[in-house]
């Protein structure tokens, strides 16, 4: 059936060459409009996080209860003291100071209607500010034991000061420094709801972001910065570099393409064929982006790499096709020619190209917006890489007629090619060969076992900056204050009434659930809940009225003296609990409230996914109060806890669809079997190769795999396709095969690595991974694709193998026989 459509298609495009050229252009053309609504995405939350996701849902909740439009502008400023002095000196806190103030000057400005920038969050510093002010007073050594950490006795009141200092020790005895410590960090929000107040911010972060790239911006402490519109910019810098070291893998490729294709063509047709051979990637690529530019998806800093990809993978079938047209050069008739090789190739180029847009298409299912569409953008651009193929490319390949016959080449060459494949095949059908097979796959299972087993589950923003980036520092900076208090904020959208007995009792179960969060370790201190120190204060008050005799009925709770109680609490009582009353004989309500969980241990963000993990399963118990936790990078955190199973889940599901097309064009069930197993091995080995490489289980090994699932295909069907087409012994049948697919395969493999080959200079851990991804694919592959796949099709029955058989033995023996200095040829490079 394939060969009669494949002859059909090949008659249309000799008919009507120029017709499908010219229709081709026009096409990609008109999509290739579709640019002019070009939209880059730069937000690095976004590109993690998409909208209908729980992490999505959490957001909606944290900017309803701050009264927020869109998410607010953050930076972390991480002070470290020089040469490993106190930086609760004078001199370190005076130059802290000396930022805040010009930061504050920022944050408290207003709009029209008197709302500062930070409001309602202007208090996140206090506590450290506090302890400044204290260290500073002439009575501190009268009160020296107020210190203490985490939580000190200033003005009063216990301050808690675990998320603004780190490597702390106290010690009353040296009235000196009482309190030392290394690092201070610095908390700043900022609403970007006007386009100056974003301005103001972004100017005033990046100044600093780039004082920090100076080692002696002050005295006696060391600034690092993290902030997210620095982190976008800095995802697009690594991009860029990406793109620039990839212009050098395209003209290693185009020295390569040269390379091969004036050796396959005559030098009159040579230019153009690679000048299409080259092109038509491009057109398929910038078509691709395009369309989905009309559809209304974003671009995010990652696709810059999908041209080169497409381009990388997309001359495969162009040698192919190249090949096989030249191996029917004794077919005089162009028509004819066209169509055999049409009959020849075509249904082992669609199996390549179809699985190829699957396994990305799959991808495209990804929680993680910026790989989903990576995947889409890859897998629309095959497809249409892949139509191109036939409408372009093969008419171009006609209308030029290379007509010059390859056999007045040496025959003395040829043969020894020839001879080589020859004793190749007889080793891969004996007994040695077999034996030689069975221990590689051993020892490279052992191997790729040993890697997956100590593969970590992780990810962190670093993978997806320049590991030359001050960015990379700040958060390393901020390991150690996450290591001893990481905050997980819950806000509570339906509070419990505290004088319904019930309630309360069910809300403190909660509570006391919580605790056990991982990383809580059942200690009260590390649940900050403002009600807590509200009922304290709320008991004190009724015992007042005791004393006066004026309450008869004992102690109950309720909300009474709450109003008061949040005034203490100073102008951001409002982001801590939305307190209402309706007139003052009523007691009020509580409309929501937050409180904070604090986790131990938390500077792997494993351990943070972990904690976010529990902490939302707790949540669900409870459902009448609605409460969600927020955290600013939960939709990445969300990811680690769930890569290990969608990546299983993500290669079956692809495997299942490869297997699926391979039985459309395969007619034969062993011979899908077979495929399917060395699509497995490829991907299996792999993933154990990349531990061993450093990688770590998460979004972007799960979106690398899936692709060299799809790559893995091109390894098995071309060979696998050729073999259930021969006929003969065994032996035959693996000479037959890869006298004819073994050197395109191999130029594929080169082309794809020279390409991707510069990529592994880029110093971002995202898209060196996705290099490695690419050249292990290429070996693991080319050794499954030459040696594992032959061997074990020499295991199949001669039954089993003839169905897909076109021409009998006798026929395909006297061809080899007749035409083998001209077949060898073709693989003579």
């Amino acid at each position: 059936m394939w060969d009669a459509i494949s002859s059909y298609i090949a008659k249309l495009l000799a008919r009507y060459p120029y017709t499908s050229i010219i229709g081709s252009i026009l096409i990609c053309v008109l999509m290739s409009c579709g640019l002019i609504h070009l939209r880059l995405e730069t937000d690095i939350r976004a590109s993690f996080s998409p909208e209908d996701s729980m992490a999505g849902y959490e957001t909606r909740v944290y900017l309803e209860y701050l009264n927020l439009q869109q998410f607010p502008l953050r930076a972390f400023y991480i002070f470290e003291s020089k040469n490993g002095e106190n930086i609760l000196n004078s001199k370190s806190i005076e130059e802290i100071l000396s930022l805040e103030r010009i930061m504050r000057s920022i944050l408290d400005n207003t709009d029209s209607s008197g709302i500062k920038a930070c409001h309602p969050i202007c208090s996140l510093n206090r506590p450290l500010f506090m302890l400044f002010d204290y260290l500073k007073s002439p009575q501190i050594n009268e009160s020296v034991k107020n210190l203490g950490f985490p939580v000190s006795k200033l003005d009063g009141a216990d301050t808690f000061l675990g998320l603004h200092l780190s490597n702390v020790t106290v010690d009353h005895t040296n009235l000196k420094s009482p309190l030392y410590a290394t690092n201070a960090l610095l908390w700043y929000f900022s609403r970007g709801d006007t386009p100056k107040r974003r301005q103001q911010f972004e100017n005033a972060t990046k100044s600093y972001f780039d004082l920090t790239k100076e080692k002696d911006v002050f005295n006696t402490v060391i600034l690092r910065l993290f902030d997210d519109q620095i982190a976008n910019k800095e995802m697009i810098r690594g991009a860029v570099e990406a793109t620039t070291l990839m212009t050098i893998g395209f003209f290693l490729l185009l020295l390569f393409v040269i390379f091969v294709i004036v050796r396959q063509t005559s030098l009159k047709t040579a230019p153009f064929m690679i000048a299409a051979t080259l092109i038509t990637p491009f057109v398929a690529t910038i078509s691709s982006f395009g369309l989905l530019c009309w559809t209304g998806f974003p671009v995010y800093s990652i696709q810059c790499v999908v041209p080169f990809l497409v381009l990388g993978i997309g001359v495969d079938d162009a040698f192919i096709l190249i090949h096989r047209w030249r191996y029917r050069s004794i077919i005089s008739d162009k028509a004819v020619r066209l169509q055999q090789v049409i009959v020849d190739v075509g249904p082992s180029i669609t199996i390549t190209s179809l699985t190829n847009i699957i396994a990305f298409g799959v991808g495209f299912f990804t929680p993680t917006p910026q790989m989903s569409l990576f995947c889409l953008a890859t897998s629309v651009s095959l497809l249409l890489d892949y139509i191109l193929t036939y409408t372009a490319l093969s008419p171009l390949l006609y209308i030029l007629n290379d007509a010059k016959i390859y056999s007045q080449l040496p025959h003395k060459e040829k043969s020894k090619y020839y001879q080589i494949l020859e004793k190749y095949s007889k080793i891969i059908s004996s007994l040695n060969g077999r034996l030689f097979c069975g221990l590689f796959l051993l020892v490279l299972y052992g191997f790729s076992t040993y890697g997956l087993w100590n593969m970590k589950q992780s990810f962190d923003p670093t993978k997806a900056f320049p590991s030359d980036s001050k960015l990379v520092t700040a958060i390393d900076a901020l390991r150690p204050i996450f290591d001893q208090f990481y905050p997980l904020n819950i806000y509570v959208n339906k509070p419990p009434e505290i004088s319904d007995k019930a309630q309360y009792s069910m809300f403190n179960k909660m509570i006391a659930d919580l605790k056990h969060v991982h990383g809580v370790n059942n200690d009260d201190k590390r649940v900050m809940l403002f009600l807590k120190q509200y009922e304290l204060f709320d008991r004190k008050v009724d015992s007042m009225y005791d004393i006066l005799g004026l309450n008869e009925n004992g102690y109950q709770p309720s909300l009474k003296n709450m109003g008061f109680f949040l005034k203490q609490l100073g102008s951001d009582s409002e982001f801590i609990a939305k307190y209402h009353r309706d007139n003052q004989s009523d007691p009020g309500h509580l409309k929501a409230f937050r409180f904070t969980l604090l986790g131990e241990g938390m500077s792997e963000w494993a351990e943070r996914a972990l904690m976010v993990e529990e902490t939302r399963a707790i949540l669900d118990k409870y459902p009448q109060f609605n409460a969600t936790l927020f955290d600013a990078d939960s939709a990445v955190l969300t990811l680690i806890r769930k890569v290990g199973i969608d990546l299983v889940g993500s290669i079956a599901v692809t495997v299942g669809c490869l297997a699926v097309v391979c039985i459309v064009f395969i007619y034969n069930c062993v011979g899908v079997i077979i495929m399917t197993y060395v699509i497995i091995s490829i991907c299996y080995c792999l993933v154990g190769c990349l531990a061993w490489w450093g990688a770590d289980l998460d979004p972007v090994t799960q979106v690398d795999v899936l692709l060299a699932t799809g790559f893995s295909v091109d390894y098995t069907a071309h060979v696998a396709y050729q073999y259930f087409r021969a006929s003969g012994s065994p032996q035959e049948k693996v000479l037959s095969s890869l006298h004819e697919m073994a050197a395109p395969m191999i130029e594929a493999g080169l082309s794809t690595f020279l390409c991707m080959l510069p990529l592994i200079l880029v110093p971002t851990y995202a898209i060196v991974a996705f290099a490695k991804t690419i050249f292990l694919t290429v070996g693991i592959g080319l050794c499954h694709g030459l040696f594992v796949l032959p061997v074990v099709l020499t295991f199949v029955p001669s039954t089993a193998v003839n169905i897909l058989s076109v021409k009998d033995e006798e026929a395909k023996r006297k061809e080899l026989l007749a035409d083998g200095h001209l077949a060898v040829t073709e693989d003579i490079d």
